[in-house]
């Protein structure tokens, strides 16, 4: 072909280049193609050698229980995602008597795990029969609701000059800034005294930074209650059960403007996406098509207070990052058991401390199954993104925003956080803060925990973060609180372990033992021994004691500072008994 070019076309550059190029391509897939059949070689050699000459040394010389260790200290650095290929590739390549097999060793491994849930979680129900949902307690704090915002802030005051009224409200206490703003009738319609009040709150030293917050969030609420109100129409305010016998022409009524109204669960969504029996996703309604086109499908909307339709902000006063004080999110959850919608499991917690509210039973993070577009006021499916094409996040875009950069569809977690790393744990079965299984974390079968690859002192405890705090007795399993480990390997809620070491305390308050390296402590209670003699009265008592960090008992001397075990160099010791003029026993010590 290439003389054929050039006796006929001459020096023709732009063929030979093609040509160069095609075997160039051909030169390239060929050394592709050699290289990946020599390491498929290798790699089958490798595992016919595993096969018949390491296995069975595995089997020969370990036990079962350290065979199950050593599978779990294996699969504990292996991510859902690659368990996941795991599964797939068992599917595709093995016979089911031997991924059943597979499987049954894998279970063995994990005992004492989430693995089985997950499971049937991820929905790989053909490897599992057991499903079950979790539920968590959390912290809490008292929400504040603050239901009118107060309209005499400022009136005709410029940004540079503080008006005597912001000044006011800057130096009120909590209770009076809310009793000030329960007396307003006049609710803020300006953003301009919205932003003025917002900032006088934000700067108001009595506050706490909660207080903070959901005074500020009431405010908006506030606002955001009066603009529905004010400027949109009928058929969002619409209640199913005023329509007549065939819906044909019927007109609702628009919700009261009173403070009860907030209350009153008589608000429709903007649009209502469902899933049918089939899986398949249905337009229920939409304020914006005919309402005769729901008229079968009406009677199924469920209907909404206004504080829970109303947004809500991740950053507060800012108001530019929708979400909670927890999670940064466009979307709330809807609760399983009540139906309302809470910005997420914490914020659910929250409402169930305030015991001016209805109280609801836990947020179980595993059974929701709808969700609510902030963004667009749509109710829909579960999902990652809004479904619903007249949501802003799909305007003028081939594809959809997410409701948060990193979302779990099994825990059902939304987080928006640009700079927070969140991996599922397929043991635990819950999300966890950090890179990943084999990145910067592993899962200890025994402990039932996720542990930092850099921790190299740790000490197994079977089944340790499934109770609670020894301190609090909060849950520890799933915590958003940050743990802390101890020495003789138990945990508690960091707060805790500051609160409880502030008051003097260095023992574990389980096992008793140091709950750190004690040395430098030790050694200051060595020289007040040697600057603090004992008096002639006591030179010759011997303790018998028992030394909580070695599990040991010994004979030592006598001292009011501390009885130091001579095994261990601790004091941390417990005087088992006292004998006077035993020098003779204690001559050798």
């Amino acid at each position: 072909i290439r003389d054929g070019l050039i006796d006929n076309k001459g020096s023709s550059s732009g063929g030979l280049k093609k040509i160069n190029e095609e075997d160039s391509v051909h030169n390239m897939a060929t050394e592709i193609h050699e290289k990946t059949s020599s390491l498929m070689e290798h790699l089958m050699e490798h595992l016919e050698k595993e096969e018949t000459q390491c296995m069975p040394l595995v089997v020969k010389l370990l036990n079962k229980e350290e065979i199950n260790d050593l599978v779990g200290q294996i699969m504990g650095k292996r991510s859902s995602e690659t368990i996941a290929e795991i599964m797939s590739m068992a599917i595709e390549n093995l016979e089911e008597k031997d991924r059943e097999e597979m499987v049954k060793h894998m279970k063995q491994a994990m005992v004492g795990t989430f693995f089985e849930k997950w499971l049937a979680m991820s929905g790989w129900s053909i490897f599992s029969n057991k499903t079950s949902s979790l539920s968590e307690e959390d912290k809490h704090d008292v929400k504040i609701n603050v239901k009118n915002p107060i309209k005499h802030v400022i009136e005709d005051s410029s940004d540079d000059i503080e008006h005597p009224a912001t000044k006011k409200i800057r130096a009120m206490s909590a209770d009076e800034l809310i009793t000030e703003a329960k007396s307003s009738n006049n609710p803020i319609t300006s953003q301009q005294e919205l932003e003025r009040l917002i900032r006088a709150v934000a700067t108001n030293p009595s506050l706490s930074t909660i207080q903070k917050y959901t005074t500020i969030q009431g405010l908006r609420d506030s606002v955001w209650k009066s603009n529905k109100l004010n400027n949109q129409v009928a058929p969002q305010l619409l209640s199913p059960h005023s329509l007549s016998g065939n819906l044909d022409g019927a007109v609702r009524s628009t919700a009261s403007a009173s403070s009860n109204t907030r209350d009153k669960r008589e608000r429709l969504p903007t649009a209502y996406y469902k899933k049918n029996r089939k899986g398949k996703v249905e337009l229920m309604w939409n304020s914006k098509q005919p309402q005769e086109k729901f008229s079968e499908t009406i009677k199924e909307v469920p209907l909404f207070t206004t504080s829970e339709l109303v947004p809500t902000y991740h950053d507060g006063a800012t108001g530019s990052v929708l979400g909670c004080p927890h999670y940064a999110r466009s979307c709330k959850l809807r609760h399983p058991t009540s139906g309302r919608l809470y910005s997420c499991r914490l914020c659910c917690e929250q409402e169930r401390e305030n015991p001016l509210k209805n109280q609801d039973s836990n947020l179980d993070r595993y059974a929701v199954t709808e969700i609510y577009c902030v963004r667009c006021s749509t109710l829909q499916p579960a999902g990652k993104s809004c479904i619903n094409p007249d949501c802003e996040s799909q305007q003028d875009k081939k594809q959809q925003d997410p409701f948060a950069k990193y979302y779990c569809k099994i825990c059902n977690l939304y987080d928006d956080e640009p700079n927070k790393n969140i991996f599922h744990c397929p043991f635990c079965n819950v999300c966890r803060i950090g890179k990943g299984l084999g990145i910067d974390y592993r899962h200890c079968m025994r402990c039932n925990a996720c542990v930092s690859l850099t921790d190299d002192n740790h000490r197994c405890i079977p089944q340790k973060l499934q109770s609670v705090c020894p301190i609090c007795h909060e849950s520890m399993s799933e915590s958003t609180e940050p743990l802390r480990g101890l020495k003789c390997g138990h945990a508690m809620h960091l707060s805790c372990f500051v609160m409880y070491s502030r008051g003097g305390a260095y023992t574990c308050p389980l096992c008793k033992k140091s709950m750190e390296d004690m040395k430098e402590y030790f050694s200051m209670l060595d020289a007040a021994v040697r600057m603090q003699p004992m008096p002639d009265a006591y030179q010759s008592t011997v303790s018998n004691i028992y030394c909580q960090d070695c599990n040991k008992t010994s004979d030592v001397k006598y001292h009011f500072v501390g009885c130091k075990c001579n095994l261990c160099g601790s004091y941390n010791t417990r005087e088992l008994g006292r004998v006077q003029n035993y020098s003779n026993r204690f001559a050798g010590v």
